[in-house]
C-alpha cells in the first residue's frame, strides 16, 4: 500500500471538511447578521401599495445589533465640561434666560450650554467669534461651496486638534469617537472650518454635530451638540429592524397627512418617498435628569427633505424636522 498517497488523500479530505465547516459558519453568521434581501423586497412592494415609495438600494441589509449606553449626568455637568475643555477652573457662572448657563473660565474662555447638549465656545471670550456660530451642520455644505477644500495633511492636523478639544473629558478607551465630514478654508476671513460628528462605536449620534473654527492651528470657536464625558454602563435589548421601522414610518407619515387634510379641503398630497435609512444613536435623559441614555435608533430621510429618527428599542419617534 502506498502510504504517501493515503496520507495525501486524508489531508485533502480534512482540508475539504474544514473548508465546508468554515463556509457553513460564515453562511450562518451572514444569515444571523443580515436580513434576507427577498424580505426587504417584499416589504418595499407592500409599502408601495400603501403609497410609500422606498428606494430599495438605500435600505441596509445588515441587522442593527447595538447596546444601550448609560452615563451619569449631574448638576455640575456644565461646569465640569467647561473646565475639562478649557483646561482652567471656572471663574463665573451666569444663568441664561432659556435655562442654560454661561460659564467663563479663569483663562478667559467662554461657554454657553443649553439643556439639549448644545454649546457655544469662544476662546478668550472672543466677541467677534460669536458671528462664526451662524455656520452650522445644517448649512455647512452650502457655506463650503464658497470656500476651498483643505489638503489631506491639513485636514488630518485639524481633526487631531478638534478631537483633542472635543474629547478632552472622555477617557482614552471610550467608545465615544469623532468623525470629520468636511474641512474648508475661507479666503475672506482667513479661517478654517471643520464639521465633526460624534460617534459611539463608529455609529453617529443623531444631531451631535459640531463646527470648529480655526485661526491657523488655534481653535477660536466651536458650536453644536456634543456629549463631553464617557459611557459607564451598557445594556442589551431586542431592537426593531429596518423593515419594521419602515412600516412605522408609513404610519407616521399617514397620520401627519391626515392631520393636514382635516384642516384643508384640498385632496391629500402623496406621501414623500424614502431616500435613506441608516443606523444611529439618540440621547435621552431619565426622569430626574441624573443619567443620560444613548439608545440605538433609525434615521430615515425622505424625498421632501423630512428627516425622522425612531428609537430602535420601542419604535417611538425621537426627532422630526417638520
Amino acid at each position: 500500500m502506498n502510504w504517501s498517497s493515503v496520507k495525501n488523500l486524508l489531508i485533502a479530505i480534512l482540508v475539504a471538511a474544514n473548508l465546508f465547516l468554515i463556509y457553513n459558519i460564515a453562511l450562518q453568521n451572514r444569515t444571523n447578521g443580515y436580513i434576507d434581501e427577498n424580505e426587504v423586497r417584499n416589504a418595499v412592494s407592500l409599502l408601495a401599495e400603501r403609497g410609500l415609495s422606498v428606494d430599495i438600494s438605500c435600505v441596509p441589509l445588515r441587522r442593527f445589533n447595538a447596546n444601550i449606553y448609560e452615563s451619569p449626568y449631574g448638576d455640575n455637568y456644565f461646569e465640569a465640561a467647561a473646565e475639562a475643555l478649557s483646561g482652567a477652573a471656572r471663574e463665573n457662572r451666569t444663568i441664561l434666560p432659556d435655562g442654560g448657563l454661561l460659564i467663563v473660565t479663569k483663562n478667559g474662555d467662554s461657554f454657553e450650554f443649553d439643556n439639549e447638549l448644545g454649546f457655544i465656545y469662544n476662546k478668550n471670550s472672543n466677541i467677534p467669534a460669536a458671528s462664526y456660530t451662524n455656520i452650522t451642520a445644517d448649512n455647512f455644505s452650502e457655506f463650503a461651496k464658497s470656500c476651498i477644500d483643505v489638503s489631506k495633511s491639513r485636514l488630518k492636523k485639524l481633526t487631531e486638534l478638534a478631537g483633542a478639544f472635543l474629547n478632552a473629558g472622555i477617557p482614552t478607551e471610550s467608545l465615544l469617537g469623532i468623525r470629520v465630514d468636511g474641512g474648508v478654508y475661507d479666503e475672506q476671513s482667513g479661517l478654517y472650518y471643520l464639521l465633526a460628528v460624534q460617534l459611539i462605536d463608529g455609529i453617529p449620534i443623531s444631531r451631535h454635530n459640531v463646527v470648529c473654527v480655526f485661526m491657523g492651528d488655534t481653535l477660536i470657536a466651536s458650536s453644536g451638540h456634543w456629549y463631553f464625558f464617557g459611557l459607564e454602563t451598557s445594556y442589551n435589548e431586542e431592537l426593531f429592524d429596518q423593515v419594521n421601522i419602515l412600516f412605522t414610518d408609513l404610519d407616521t407619515l399617514e397620520n401627519y397627512r391626515s392631520s393636514l387634510s382635516e384642516n384643508s379641503s384640498d385632496e391629500a398630497e402623496p406621501l414623500p418617498g424614502v431616500s435613506s435609512v441608516s443606523a444611529c444613536y439618540a440621547a435621552y435623559w431619565n426622569s430626574d435628569i441624573t443619567a443620560l441614555y444613548f439608545m440605538p435608533a433609525w434615521q430615515i430621510e425622505h424625498t421632501d427633505g423630512t428627516l425622522i429618527v425612531y428609537n430602535a428599542a420601542d419604535s417611538a419617534q425621537y426627532f422630526i424636522t417638520r
